[in-house]
This record gives C-alpha cells, sequence and structure tokens, in this order.
C-alpha cells in the first residue's frame, strides 16, 4: 500500500540526528510556485539507507521548529491536514518528497521559456518547479532513474512501479562496479509477469494460483487430498472472481511439499589431461571421439595448460572435425576478418562521429567498462596498461562485428577472462564471438531469456526446499532478481578466475539435455539456505548476503552439489509439469524416461581413473591432485 508521503523538513533537535546522506543531484536558483506565491531555493536528490527523496530548500532562512516538531524519519503526515497545510503553503518552507511515491512527471515550458515539472504523488499534484536551464530538468530525470521505470505519453513521464523493483536490484549488484548506466537499465528492465493473480485464505491449507511459465509449487499428487480441498472450495464463500476455473494452462493448484531428501554430492573427477587430448586425434589432425571427451571435461575440468588448445573447439572457432591445415586456413581467414572490422570502427572520421549518437554512447560504455573490468587482477593492474586498450578494442571490434546487439554491460566481464587465457587478442576475440553465440539472448533487449530463467529458477527451488522459497515469498524475493547477475554473466563475479573457467567448462559441455546453470545457482541457494531462514533475511538483506558470497564459494561443492541435485529431481515421480518440460525437457513420463536417456551416474561412480593412451611412448597416468594445489596451479597459469 502506497501512502502520500509529503513533510516539511524540520531542524534536528538535539534529541535526533538525521541519517548520513549522500547528495546525487543538486540544483541552484530553482523556483517553488504554489499558485501565485514562489520562491527560490536549491534542488536535490538526497540518497540515505532507505528511503531516497527530492529535497526543496529555499533561500530564506526559516524558523521550522517554531512551527513543526521532528519525528521519525521518513513519518509523513498524509491526513486532509497536511494537504491543506501544503496546499496554502507560501513556498517558505523546505520541502521533501519520497521518491518510491512519484506516480508522474509533466514536463512543460512555464512563462518566459523556462522548463518547469510537476510532480504528482497520490493523485495530489505538488507545487511546480522552475528550473534554470533545459539540461537541468535532463539531469534531474536521469537522476530519478536510479530509482524509477518511466513510460512517456507526449510531454508527461508515469511511473511503472512493477518495474522499479529489478532497477534497484541491478544498482545493487552492481554490475559494471558502479550503478548501471541507464542504458542497461532500459534492456534489463521490462515487464517481470506478476507471480500472483489469486489467493485464498481460511483453507486448512494455504493454497495458491500462480500464472503461466511463473507457476512455481509442484501439483498435488494425493486424488484423495485434491478430493477434500474441492470440497472446501465449494463450500467457501469466496468472491467469483476468486472461485473461477481457468484453463489448465492457466495455473496449476499447488500444496505444500517436503524438501527433497539431500544426496551426497557427485565427486569430480581429475582434470582432462594432455596425454588423453593426444588420444583424441586421427593422422590428419581430426578430433575422434567428440562425446567421449566432452563427457570427461563435464566430470573433471581441463588441465589449466590445455585450456588454450581446448577452449578453441569448445567455443566454436574450429569444427571438431577440421585436420590441421583447414584449422590453419580459418585462423587465416579470421585474422583477415578482424583486421577489416576493427579498421572500420578505427576509421570512423570526426564529422562521422559528431552525427553517430549510437556510435557515441556504445563508446562511452565500452570505454567505462572496460577501466573497471578486473582491474584488481595482475593482468589488467597499473595506469596505461596495454592489455586494458585490447579489452576495448575488441569489444569496440565486437561492436562493429554484432551491431544489432552492440555493447551491453556484462560482455566485458565475459571477455576478459578469454583475454587472460590466450594472451592473444585475434583469438581471444573470436573465442568470444563463439561464447556471445551461445548467450547472445542474455543480453538482448526485451530480456525474455533471463525472466525465463528466474522463472525456471523460482521453480526449482520451491520444489527442492518450499521451506526457503516461502521465505523468500515472504520477503518479496520470489521474484529472485539477486540472482540476476549470476545468470547474466554465467557466475563469473562469484567464483575466483581459476575456478569460473572449469565451471563454464562445465556448462559448455554438460551432457544434459538441461539449462545446467540453473542447477548451479539452486545448489548455491540450498547451500546457503540456513543463514537466509533463521536470520529472516529482508529482501535487501538476503541481496548484500548473495553478493557478499562473491569470491568465496568453493567450486567443488558447488559443482557435486549441482550434479546430485540434478539426479536427485530428474530421478522423483512427481515432477511438475513446468519442470519437466521447460528444465527437464523431458517428454515421457519421469520414470520411463530415464532408462531412455543415458545420463552420467551419480556417486556410485568408482574412484577416478585415466584412460590409458593408445601409444606406447605416451604419458604415464597423473596423480590425483587435491583443489589447493589445482587452485594454486591455475592461478600462477592465468597470472
Amino acid at each position: 500500500i502506497l501512502l502520500f508521503e509529503i513533510k516539511a523538513v524540520v531542524s534536528t533537535q538535539s534529541t535526533g540526528q538525521l541519517p548520513v546522506t549522500k547528495v546525487l543531484y543538486e540544483e541552484f536558483d530553482v523556483e517553488l510556485f504554489n499558485g501565485d506565491n514562489g520562491s527560490s531555493g536549491k534542488l536535490c536528490v538526497l540518497e540515505r539507507v532507505e528511503p531516497a527523496f527530492i529535497e526543496w530548500t529555499p533561500y530564506e532562512a526559516y524558523d521550522y521548529s517554531a512551527h513543526m516538531s521532528f519525528d521519525e524519519w521518513g513519518v509523513i503526515a498524509h491526513d486532509k491536514e497536511a494537504r491543506s497545510r501544503l496546499e496554502s503553503s507560501d513556498c517558505t518552507m523546505p520541502l521533501q518528497i519520497r521518491i518510491s511515491l512519484i506516480d508522474r512527471i509533466d514536463q512543460e515550458i512555464g512563462s518566459g521559456g523556462r522548463p518547469c515539472i510537476v510532480i504528482t504523488t497520490d493523485s495530489t499534484k505538488l507545487p511546480v518547479l522552475y528550473f534554470p536551464k533545459l539540461d537541468s530538468v535532463y539531469r534531474f530525470i536521469q537522476c530519478l532513474k536510479r530509482y524509477l521505470c518511466f513510460m512517456r505519453h507526449q510531454n508527461t513521464l508515469i511511473v511503472d512501479h512493477s518495474k522499479a523493483g529489478l532497477r534497484n536490484v541491478m544498482r545493487e549488484l552492481d554490475l559494471g562496479g558502479a550503478a548501471p548506466s541507464d542504458k542497461l537499465a532500459k534492456k534489463i528492465v521490462y515487464d517481470i509477469q506478476d507471480v500472483y493473480d489469486v489467493t485464498l485464505s481460511g483453507l486448512s491449507k494455504v493454497t495458491n494460483f500462480l500464472r503461466g511459465s511463473m507457476s512455481t509449487r509442484p501439483p498435488i499428487r494425493n486424488e484423495t487430498a485434491q478430493r477434500q480441498q474441492q470440497a472446501e472450495r465449494e463450500t467457501t464463500s469466496a468472491p467469483e472472481h476468486l472461485t473461477h476455473r481457468p484453463a489448465e494452462s492457466d495455473f496449476e493448484l499447488y500444496d505444500l511439499r517436503k524438501p527433497l531428501v539431500r544426496t551426497e554430492p557427485v565427486e569430480r573427477d581429475w582434470c582432462f589431461t594432455r596425454a588423453l587430448w593426444e588420444t583424441h586425434f586421427d593422422e590428419e589432425g581430426r578430433v575422434c571421439r567428440e562425446k567421449e571427451l566432452q563427457d570427461r571435461i563435464f566430470s573433471g575440468g581441463i588441465d589449466p595448460e590445455l585450456r588454450k588448445e581446448v577452449w578453441p573447439f569448445l567455443l566454436n572457432v574450429y569444427p571438431w572435425n577440421s585436420t590441421l591445415e583447414e584449422r590453419a586456413a580459418i585462423m587465416q581467414r579470421k585474422r583477415s576478418e578482424y583486421q577489416i572490422l576493427e579498421t572500420q570502427w578505427k576509421s570512423v572520421s570526426p564529422e562521422q562521429l559528431r552525427r553517430f549518437s549510437l556510435y557515441r554512447d556504445r563508446e562511452a560504455l565500452v570505454e567505462k567498462d572496460v577501466l573497471r573490468t578486473d582491474r584488481a587482477l595482475p593482468f589488467y593492474e597499473g595506469e596505461d596498461n596495454p592489455n586494458v586498450r585490447e579489452l576495448y578494442d575488441m569489444l569496440m571490434t565486437y561492436s562493429q562485428y554484432n551491431f544489432d546487439l552492440g555493447y551491453v554491460q556484462g560482455m566485458s566481464d565475459l571477455l576478459s577472462v578469454l583475454h587472460m587465457l590466450f594472451k592473444d587478442k585475434l583469438m581471444a576475440f573470436w573465442t568470444f564471438v563463439g561464447y556471445m553465440d551461445m548467450v547472445e539472448s542474455h543480453f538482448t533487449l526485451d530480456q525474455q531469456k533471463i525472466q525465463g530463467k528466474l522463472s525456471e529458477l523460482s521453480s526449482l527451488i520451491y520444489y527442492c526446499d518450499s521451506e526457503l522459497f516461502n521465505h523468500l515469498e515472504k520477503e518479496d524475493s520470489s521474484n529472485f532478481f539477486f540472482c540476476f547477475r549470476w545468470l547474466l554473466i554465467n557466475f563469473k563475479r562469484e567464483f575466483k578466475n581459476a575456478d569460473i573457467m572449469e565451471l563454464w567448462e562445465v556448462l559448455w559441455t554438460c551432457p544434459y539435455n538441461t539449462d545446467y546453470a540453473l542447477f548451479i545457482a539452486t545448489a548455491i541457494l540450498l547451500q546457503e539456505r540456513t543463514p537466509i531462514i533463521e536470520q529472516k533475511m529482508s529482501f535487501c538483506e538476503i541481496l548484500r548476503y548473495i553478493n557478499s558470497l562473491s569470491n568465496r564459494l568453493d567450486l567443488n561443492t558447488v559443482l557435486g552439489n549441482a550434479e546430485a541435485l540434478f539426479h536427485n529431481v530428474r530421478s522423483q515421480g512427481d515432477i511438475p509439469f513446468n519442470i519437466r518440460t521447460n528444465i527437464l525437457h523431458l517428454t515421457e513420463s519421469p520414470m520411463s524416461s530415464l532408462g531412455a536417456t543415458p545420463v552420467r551416474s551419480p556417486p556410485e561412480r568408482p574412484a577416478p581413473a585415466v584412460i590409458e593412451p593408445t601409444s606406447a611412448a605416451s604419458e604415464p597416468p597423473l596423480p590425483p591432485q587435491d583443489p589447493a594445489s589445482i587452485m594454486a596451479e591455475n592461478v600462477k597459469y592465468s597470472s
């Protein structure tokens, strides 16, 4: 429930101190007019922990404490008397407006050609604000877009409160090292389907109706319970629109379920070694037994020293069946193509640039992101680092290569890992092109792919742990916006650089017909469920806690839990329709499909063993390495 909240600022008494604020916008000589009364003052946008607000302060001195007493911050009168005081104001008292309560902003040209705006909150128009220049209005609106989503109708900006949540999440996630630009916000903030259509209460069990793809709770399978609840619904006096039964495709009836019984994590195998790699080539250099090779990479990752040779195949730079000669010809063509693309954007003249606003915007966004991407790592640290310039050049070249998509924040995170691995601009660029072909839908304007993933993650969490889901739902967190960064850039910010390479290898070689990132995300959340529930974390606390996990997660634990979870979910006999079809992509009944589709066995697998090379002169099998030594070796290699 939104309350009308407008308050005259009062001087702080000795008994209270106002919280520390951050000034996000400041403009002098802004005139406030209420009817015929007007006064000049300073307009600011201020931010505390919560909430953010607009403040206008007149230049004239005024003893506010004589008229009003200080009460709790944010407790604002909303009765008729308060409104009448506002309407009769002589514009000599400061004014505060909580940003979250703004409904619309009308932009006009007032007397003398000065730009002005009228802010409406709770259906009440506030006094008119006259700005000294048009640019002041533009910067003011841009500042408000940090918190609000606007829909423009002629000269009116209407606030869409249903979309504000994701924007605030993205600011908190700090995707680019600072608050994301409004351009990114436009790309990621789109219709988020409201998961609640109807809630029925007064029944023996809580029953929720969830709509469409956001249906997360598994259907009740017990026929007796279904008949009992049907009888209760028929005898319960509910409004007609609540008892209406829409089509089965619209929603399903769900009940609380016990969490899945946890299974032991699947142990990771040894990494894929050069000895094994060399057994997969024929006389002409073609890779043989591609499926076997990818399964082996999925189960243990790749030896860090071998990644530069294997990744071009995994990222579609080279076809698996290409010969050595064909691969050399491919790289020659790609070298020429890269040079052409780079020359195109570097040849833009100042006159062209002056008339090419889209290019200027992309260039500014790339430059801003490059300067804050992985700068703490040795490869990019320091001033005038040539690797930073190479990263900029590759991102600008990709913007030329894929002009429809261009550049979106988050891409620099993906490319930086490839750049640090290959230390070669040409191979880093073309493997990045292959990676973007896989995840381009993450960065598109409509954001349907990410929305769908968040919906499916919600389904998995409820099915696996309804207690955790119910807590998130209670705290308005069941939209899972706090996982947005995970899914957008495939957990790049959540793991150390050496670990993220292995995690990506798992995603690229997953043998299961599923979006395996969802099971990794679910495994992390189930692993962290205890503090979230026991500490009764709110939405903001959950968001900060999830961000605090960055670089503190153990990769082997997460991957072992994720695979165990996948096999556990897939083996259940009551898998909900949306999980079975949209996540597991099973077309048959759950039990029959288990025998029809080959899967990698869970923990019954024997102790890891290395396949013996066919050549007698090949390297002997390597002894097992503990995770710490592997990580140290990877870090040394990546440096």
